[in-house]
């Protein structure tokens, strides 16, 4: 008996040294003893926590006869404090971000989001947890846990309505807003649609350029600065006056450039007038039309022979394939005739033998033909018929041929006529485009010429959807990102650009013949 309990003894040790080890060596991996330490009395902790109970139960037995093996003062020395400091819950109602009264109109003319902008958002939630238990008399400071939100956190762009489109969050409007107040916008409408604590951090990450054209030496795009304004954007596209060193350089371009449009647009010129004389079907061009005296004098006569001999051959082809084709159709008329008559030819035959036969027919129930008479007729009669379809296939297919011939003709010839209508009308477009420089050249020389040339900076400024803002900007004029800045020149001494643009504008034979 005393074998098998000694047995059971050291089985049961054995089994619970085992489970203690398993318990206790995740711990004393992790922390060392000092943490196995800690796991164990908050066991006992716990253990005595809910053992209390019984325990004083046990140490205040009900009054029995007999006498006391303990006196309450000693039990009550024994036990631990009776009031326990409660754990304060979380705090989960965030609180709603302030946004200033500013921020909720455009902000005027500051460093104000526009739309292409492309703007950093880091967006930062915060939890506010109770303060852990304090001696008596202190206060505790509450514990915050702030972490970045990476699923919202990004770059993003400022589209064309002024709006960024943020995940879970939406569309926020922040067009004409500097950054502390697009921070607060975002936080705001972060707060409304997810209910927590945030915080918002906002950068440029890029900017669209500056565009700038017109009087300038290095059109284009250029970069843009906080407080960029349009004395440096002059500044750095190189812009032109009167006292710039470059106007005489400028002024020889210019020059040169008027004496190249001139050449071209004489040139234009005489190949439209080439165009139209083969649309006309003539052969030659008119040597005392005012184009071609300017051309031989600007390009010379080499060049409008070769655009005479050119016309020469286009209209020698075009009379050749017309001439094929009237040759064509002219024999097919006459075989169509000459098939005409051999089916009308056919046609006769057959019907007489059809009367004969019908004829001897008659004569055979008189008995005054034979039945071999009467049937060598009916073969004739037969023949007759078949020579007359044959005759008239081979007519039909004549006449069918003739329309294909016809129409392949007159095919040719609108095919022509649309080659050298959309050669006319590139012709006449380019002439345009010429036109339209060599007016602005002109207009920029007689400003130079007139030693009168001021500059005049305009600034189109997109906004919202398609609208645009046109500003009559000055040298402190704040420039924006998006903005096209365009620089003209105009005359010093009150004179209209459009009248001189206008009063420097002669016609394309006429600007010729001034040379």
């Amino acid at each position: 008996m005393s074998n098998g309990l000694g047995g059971f003894l050291v089985s049961a040790s054995i089994v619970g040294a085992g489970l203690t080890g398993v318990w206790a060596w995740p711990h004393l991996q992790e922390g060392g003893f000092q943490s196995l330490a800690a796991q164990a009395a908050s066991l006992y902790h716990g253990a005595e926590m809910r053992l209390r109970p019984a325990i004083a139960a046990l140490q205040s037995p009900p009054d029995l006869p007999g006498p006391r093996l303990a006196g309450p003062a000693a039990t009550a020395e024994s036990l631990p404090p009776a009031s326990l400091s409660a754990v304060q819950p979380l705090r989960t109602e965030p609180a709603a971000p302030v946004v200033s009264a500013r921020c909720e109109a455009p902000e005027g003319n500051q460093d104000t989001a526009v739309a292409g902008d492309r703007v950093q958002l880091r967006i930062f939630e915060s939890s506010v947890l109770a303060a852990a238990p304090a001696p008596e008399g202190a206060e505790a400071p509450a514990t915050d846990i702030v972490f970045e939100r990476l699923d919202l956190s990004g770059t993003y762009e400022v589209g064309a309505t002024g709006a960024v489109s943020l995940p879970a969050i939406g569309h926020v409007d922040v067009a004409g807003h500097s950054l502390p107040c697009v921070e607060a916008l975002v936080s705001r409408a972060a707060f409304e649609r997810l209910r927590t604590q945030n915080t918002v951090s906002a950068a440029y990450a890029a900017r669209p350029p500056v565009l700038v054209r017109g009087a300038v030496r290095s059109p284009g795009a250029h970069s843009y600065n906080p407080g960029l304004t349009v004395k440096r954007v002059l500044a750095q596209a190189g812009a032109l006056d009167d006292r710039d060193p470059a106007a005489k350089v400028r002024l020889i371009a210019l020059d040169a450039r008027r004496s190249e449009l001139d050449k071209a647009r004489v040139g234009l010129t005489l190949e439209r007038l080439r165009i139209e004389a083969a649309l006309n079907d003539r052969d030659t061009l008119s040597q005392d039309d005012p184009a071609i005296r300017a051309a031989v004098t600007l390009l010379g006569r080499d060049r409008v022979a070769s655009e005479g001999n050119a016309l020469a051959s286009e209209i020698q082809a075009s009379r050749l394939r017309r001439a094929q084709s009237e040759a064509t159709l002219a024999d097919l008329a006459a075989r169509i005739e000459s098939a005409r008559r051999q089916r009308d030819l056919a046609e006769t035959q057959m019907t007489y033998h059809a009367n004969r036969q019908e004829h001897q027919s008659e004569m055979l129930q008189s008995g005054l033909v034979t039945d071999s008479r009467l049937n060598d007729t009916a073969v004739r009669a037969m023949d007759a018929e078949r020579i007359l379809l044959e005759k008239e296939d081979l007519l039909f297919r004549l006449e069918a041929e003739h329309r294909a011939a016809a129409q392949d003709a007159e095919l040719a010839r609108v095919d022509r006529i649309k080659a050298l209508t959309a050669e006319l009308r590139q012709v006449s477009a380019a002439l345009d485009a010429a036109g339209s420089e060599l007016d602005t050249v002109l207009a920029e020389l007689n400003l130079y010429e007139n030693d009168g040339l001021r500059l005049a900076v305009t600034i189109e400024r997109p906004g919202d959807g398609a609208r645009v803002q046109t500003i009559a900007a000055d040298a402190d004029t704040l420039v924006r990102p998006g903005d096209l800045v365009t620089v003209s020149a105009e005359a010093a001494e009150g004179e209209d650009l459009a009248d001189a643009v206008r009063s420097a504008s002669p016609a394309i034979i006429r600007s010729a013949l001034k040379e």
